[in-house]
């Protein structure tokens, strides 16, 4: 891979096995092991020691997660906001005394939400004196607190006032957290780089009043996708030349997936309009959706059956039922409204399977019109309902250009190919390359 040493490596983050960023966390952990580096993973579920106080610490500390996580939901966020305050800001700064952090070369933060890391574990990670990366899985670590900023911009200047808390002024909680963090990064200066796996989040970083003046890096690094490891194989699809389900009365089948799909910033709501329009139009699909389907949109599911359309909902998957969704699926539809790197599109990739979303995010980085699937004219979380309803025309109009493609085949080479530039090696050396990089600016600044 690379001339250098092996490196001692710590990745920290609040789970190992739920949620996206915890997969991603797990792929990066294995494609920097497999590329020689001695990487040790830190986590609730690896921290505490084994034996009876062990347990009772993660369940105490899992229990309390759950419990702040409601209670922020119930009095200070607002409906469908995602705003995290931390409230634990003292931590356990003897945490930050592990062996494997004292002698790591350098330490990878994740996603450290929920009460893992407090503001006062930050401080004492930085006063080891080691290159400190974080991988962002959205725009958290450079704003007041929310993970995605919507059309607020606030995060470029100071925060405060902040729309997605009930109760909120120029000096909220996200005020101050703006200020914590900024001072966090003035201190670090060029010891912090915030890696950013799409384009569309370093270009946001940059923006940031968090790190502006800073010193610190911003760089884009993709999350490593193995193909092999993850257990995919050449996709059966791809050594042949079926057309799309849009022939001899087979609905095409078009796969949607969301932990939460009543999540409004995943866009459910613009789907059903999409999917409506598509009835009207003629084109009825059979429509799998993965996710916890709420009452609502369970009403919205049948007044789509109500009009042709065939829906089957799969509750939530593990991962070998997403690769089978995937492989059974003639495109996989995002609508979400931000994203920042989806884990689901490289699985769609993956199973040669095009992928249909709106140009917002980092969805715009990783899908290309007519190369690996189609982009719709993104719109704003608060539009009025007539910009949703052109919306969802837009992204109606998007999964039907996939479907009515004259050559499916290169579409679906196209998103397998698409791979190529998450390779475990080329996020490997691009990793080893920052953190040499930052190991050699401390030697010569010592």
């Amino acid at each position: 891979m690379s001339d250098y040493n092996p490196l001692r490596l710590v990745l920290l983050t609040s789970s190992q096995d739920s949620g996206g960023a915890a997969i991603a966390c797990m792929r990066q952990a294995r494609c920097l092991a497999d590329a020689g580096h001695r990487v040790t993973v830190l986590s609730p579920e690896s921290w505490w020691a084994s034996g009876p106080r062990g347990v009772m610490a993660r369940w105490v500390f899992t229990l309390w997660k759950h419990l702040v996580y409601r209670a922020n939901q119930f009095f200070f966020w607002k409906k469908g906001a995602m705003f995290s305050a931390n409230p634990w800001p003292a931590g356990d700064p003897a945490r930050m005394r592990h062996p494997a952090l004292i002698e790591a070369d350098a330490i990878i933060l994740h996603w450290i939400n929920h009460g893992f890391l407090g503001s006062k574990d930050l401080e004492v990670l930085a006063d080891l004196g080691k290159p400190l990366l974080w991988h962002m899985h959205d725009q958290w670590a450079f704003t007041g607190g929310c993970h995605y900023s919507g059309a607020c911009s606030a995060f470029e200047r100071g925060c405060g006032s902040c729309p997605q808390l009930r109760q909120s002024g120029p000096k909220d909680i996200s005020s101050l957290q703006f200020q914590s963090r900024h001072h966090w990064a003035s201190q670090l200066g060029q010891r912090l780089a915030l890696v950013a796996p799409s384009q569309w989040l370093a270009d946001t970083a940059e923006k940031s009043g968090v790190v502006c003046g800073t010193g610190a890096l911003i760089r884009c690094i993709p999350n490593p996708f193995d193909l092999v490891v993850d257990g995919y194989q050449i996709p059966p699809r791809l050594t042949a030349n079926p057309a799309l389900n849009t022939q001899d009365g087979v609905m095409p089948r078009v796969f949607f997936a969301a932990v939460n799909p009543s999540d409004p910033r995943k866009g459910w709501e613009l789907l059903m309009l999409a999917l409506e329009h598509l009835g009207r139009e003629g084109l009825l699909c059979h429509i799998e959706v993965a996710g916890k389907v709420s009452k609502d949109a369970r009403r919205r599911i049948q007044a789509l059956e109500a009009r042709g359309h065939r829906v089957t909902c799969l509750s939530l998957l593990g991962p070998r039922a997403m690769q089978e969704a995937y492989a059974r699926a003639d495109l996989f539809v995002i609508p979400s409204l931000q994203e920042n790197y989806p884990n689901t599109i490289l699985e769609s990739f993956a199973a040669g399977t095009p992928v249909v979303g709106f140009a917002a995010g980092g969805i715009a980085n990783m899908v290309v019109e007519g190369q690996n699937g189609a982009l719709a004219a993104p719109v704003d979380l608060g539009s009025s309902t007539s910009s949703k309803t052109i919306a969802g025309v837009n992204l109606a109009s998007a999964i039907g250009r996939v479907l009515g493609h004259p050559r499916p085949d290169e579409l679906r080479y196209g998103a397998y190919q698409s791979l190529e530039s998450v390779h475990p090696d080329c996020v490997s050396k691009a990793y080893t390359d920052l953190i040499h990089s930052m190991l050699n600016y401390l030697s010569a600044s010592a």
